[in-house]
């Protein structure tokens, strides 16, 4: 299984805390959340800021689920869809890399309701 595929399965679950466990202490990420054309908030940083971004987070009412993933050695790349009641409502495409150890040191991903893939 993938690290994203894994990342966002701990998201999901009731402890999504746990997710900081899969990142370096180096880590730098941003992930680009949009609710459509009104805006969009960039969420950015290193551990800290991630850490902050988890604590405002709180637990959403859809779930992560990855469609298409690929990687080449410490790379990973995916697509995939938030669902709610099990119907999509954004696409996000979403990159790690990874450390020697195997945790996230870089994480981007972005998020929007404009375009649905339907793979």
């Amino acid at each position: 299984m993938s690290t994203l595929r894994r990342l966002y399965e701990v998201l999901d679950g009731p402890h999504a805390e746990r997710s900081l466990e899969m990142l370096a202490p180096g880590l730098r990420f941003s992930i680009l959340f949009s609710l459509g054309p009104d805006g969009a908030q960039d969420f950015a940083g290193g551990r800290a800021e991630f850490d902050g971004y988890m604590a405002q987070r709180g637990a959403p009412s859809w779930t992560h689920h990855v469609l298409y993933e690929s990687s080449d050695g410490r790379v990973e790349l995916a697509i995939g869809e938030t669902r709610q009641d099990g119907a999509p409502v954004a696409t996000f495409v979403a990159a790690v890399r990874l450390d020697e150890a195997g945790l996230i040191d870089r994480y981007i991903v972005g998020r929007s309701p404009a375009v649905l893939f339907e793979l």
